[in-house]
């Protein structure tokens, strides 16, 4: 049994890799979804099966826990497929669990999981980058529309996910580039650094820049070290609000804001509007997540992580995912091996305010690229490096 689990525990390793890798060349959502079943959910259910994953820590149930909360809300839907729809829920937060379970079940050292996810990550946006430019140069003939060029296949479902993915591989890519014999490493860095801004200007991925460029300066300028400077930051930019409301009027300013934000202002108000009257646990988890917002051409979802589950589930739901992300930035890990996931990390809590498309328990998307899987493996490098820690002590302790 122990050999039986062992391979199921290194087909889930290069399952994770070949996932990964996969979600940014898959030809659609559909197969990034069929490789995540069977790249990874069934390797997990297999692991279980054979008796591992009996010594996961407490900080994963309380993730699932917290999973579970999330995806209360469809028990009061009032779907008129209302049990068909409770079992979708219940598929989407397994899966979402087992996003979570995956990294903790892997052989040991974890780090070489990390090193070759990264190189999947570059390695899959590489591809992706360049089919973007292929048909962006052969398909489209240089044209570009206002909402700029998606990627192909299932990265390309909008072009905002193509340039949150390749934000995300601008980000890693330096970590990767270490790995290369140093007369190369500039070279590679430079390369691939500019195929991914430019396939993130293509795109016209805004958020991403910002949120790119917020992990930069975070990371030059952490929060723990500078916060009377972030404190101060956000009092001036109050101020400064309070000070446009004044003299140009609240309805001018959010009129603006609007503009600025491509209609995220209306979208919200209008979020805020639905919900209201039901605070406490919101509208339920409907079929679609889209709601109407008078105005716009088409129904819309919040374009807002936390602004969604606030809809859907009230403060029962908006709190839960505040105690989920409070709980993994609390757990953390914060060796140095680990520092290109914290960056994805931040990258997806601030991308998740202005453009995330989904709700947190869901089937695999773009969401779980920037969020779930870094907060996953962060979780598990954490617990492998205490428990490294401690096994140390211990032998220290025999020694002496």
């Amino acid at each position: 049994m122990n050999s039986f689990r062992v391979f199921w525990q290194y087909f889930l390793f290069f399952g994770l890799i070949l996932w990964v890798f996969f979600f940014y060349v898959c030809p659609s959502t559909g197969w990034q979804d069929k490789t995540f079943y069977y790249a990874v959910v069934i390797p997990v259910l297999f692991i279980f099966i054979s008796g591992g994953g009996r010594e996961l820590p407490k900080v994963v149930l309380f993730v699932v826990l917290l999973l579970f909360a999330l995806m209360s809300p469809v028990f009061w839907s009032g779907d008129q497929d209302y049990w068909g729809l409770v079992a979708r829920y219940l598929r989407y937060f397994l899966l979402t669990s087992f996003i979570f379970f995956a990294p903790f079940l892997v052989p040991e050292p974890i780090s070489r999981l990390s090193k070759a996810m990264l190189w999947a990550i570059v390695a899959g946006g590489v591809v992706a980058a360049i089919l973007q430019w292929m048909k962006f140069i052969f398909v489209l003939d240089f044209s570009i529309t206002s909402h700029g060029v998606s990627g192909v296949g299932g990265i390309g479902i909008n072009p905002n996910v193509t340039g949150a993915a390749m934000g995300v591989a601008l980000l890693v890519a330096p970590s990767v580039a270490l790995s290369i014999k140093e007369g190369w490493r500039g070279v590679f860095l430079f390369i691939v650094s500019l195929l991914f801004l430019s396939s993130m200007g293509l795109a016209l991925a805004r958020t991403a820049f910002v949120a790119v460029a917020a992990v930069l300066v975070l990371k030059k300028f952490p929060l723990r070290s500078f916060t009377k400077h972030y404190l101060g930051i956000v009092v001036l930019f109050l101020l400064f609000l309070l000070l446009c409301f004044g003299f140009f009027g609240q309805e001018k300013v959010l009129i603006f804001s609007d503009d600025l934000l491509t209609n995220r202002i209306s979208i919200w108000r209008q979020l805020l509007n639905d919900v209201s009257g039901h605070w406490w646990f919101g509208l339920g988890l409907q079929r679609e997540l889209e709601f109407v917002t008078p105005g716009l051409s088409r129904p819309f979802t919040a374009h807002n992580l936390y602004l969604q589950v606030l809809r859907n589930g009230g403060f029962f739901a908006f709190f839960a995912i505040l105690a989920l992300v409070f709980l993994i930035l609390r757990n953390i890990d914060t060796s140095q091996e680990s520092e290109p996931w914290r960056g994805v990390l931040v990258f997806g809590l601030i991308y998740a305010l202005v453009d995330a498309y989904y709700y947190p328990v869901s089937d695999p998307n773009s969401n779980w690229l920037f969020l779930w899987l870094p907060a996953a493996y962060l979780l598990a490098a954490h617990a492998h490096n205490k428990k490294r820690c401690a096994s140390t002590k211990r032998q220290d302790a025999t020694v002496q």
